[in-house]
């Protein structure tokens, strides 16, 4: 895939979307739509069920959070607003959630 130029991109960090951060922290979504430990995987096959043409980037941190590297996720920008990608990707990460932990609790 052709390197994306950083101001072409939206760039996702599972921070933004993890329940056991403080938005001082970098959860950057309302804690009713946030899940505990995010992780990019997810956060990839999301942006692909959307139709996000996108980049892992593994190797990456948060800038707040330098020393743990959870990777991140660059989003063509295109026409999009990153404030609607992130609610997007929040609202279907959490609904998948919670449908994984109904499955599980199901089974028992």
């Amino acid at each position: 895939m052709m390197q994306m130029r950083k101001k072409d991109k939206i760039i996702l960090y599972p921070e933004y979307f993890d329940s056991k951060l403080t938005r001082g922290k970098g959860r950057r979504v309302p804690l009713n739509i946030s899940v505990p430990a995010p992780n990019i995987e997810e956060l990839a096959l999301i942006s692909k069920r959307l139709g996000y043409e996108f980049e892992m980037d593994t190797e990456s941190a948060y800038p707040n959070n330098w020393w743990n590297k959870r990777g991140r996720i660059l989003i063509a920008k295109d026409d999009l607003n990153k404030n609607e990608v992130i609610k997007a990707v929040a609202t279907i990460l959490s609904k998948a959630r919670k449908r994984k932990k109904e499955r599980d609790h199901k089974r028992g």
